[in-house]
């Protein structure tokens, strides 16, 4: 297994899509439309993991010049726990880091107890300051 690292193009978005599907990560907003919408800003915080033809991993971060997120971190089952979420996390972090970061923060499903695990292991943990809120539009 070779597994190479890069940004997303247009011409990844279906292969995207289907691996959140495949992942479990799939979501009412994961459109053709609005992953075209996030490659016209900071393409260089999308990262995708490739083994071959196959799309393998993916990475969003997220950079306003203010705060960092990171989010939609997902790998296919059979390539978990063989570092390639960890190596999207390290590439994203020091992308955030050179654009002026200094804090970011790492978005996981609550509902997914290996995420969080994941997270936690890498020194991301509870903000006791805020509280994440969302809301539909």
């Amino acid at each position: 297994m070779t597994i190479t690292y890069r940004t997303c193009t247009a011409d990844d978005i279906d292969a995207v899509l289907d691996l959140w599907i495949r992942g479990g990560e799939h979501g009412s907003t994961d459109t053709s439309e609005a992953l075209t919408r996030r490659m016209e800003r900071d393409q260089q915080l999308f990262i995708l993991a490739w083994d071959g033809d196959a799309l393998v991993g993916s990475l969003i971060g997220a950079w306003d010049g203010w705060r960092a997120n990171m989010y939609r971190l997902v790998v296919a089952p059979q390539y978990r726990r063989q570092g390639v979420a960890t190596r999207l996390v390290e590439m994203v972090e020091e992308e955030l880091r050179r654009l002026g970061a200094t804090r970011v923060y790492a978005l996981a499903l609550i509902n997914t107890s290996e995420a969080v695990a994941f997270w936690h292991h890498h020194g991301y943990g509870p903000n006791s300051r805020i509280e994440p809120l969302a809301k539909n539009l």
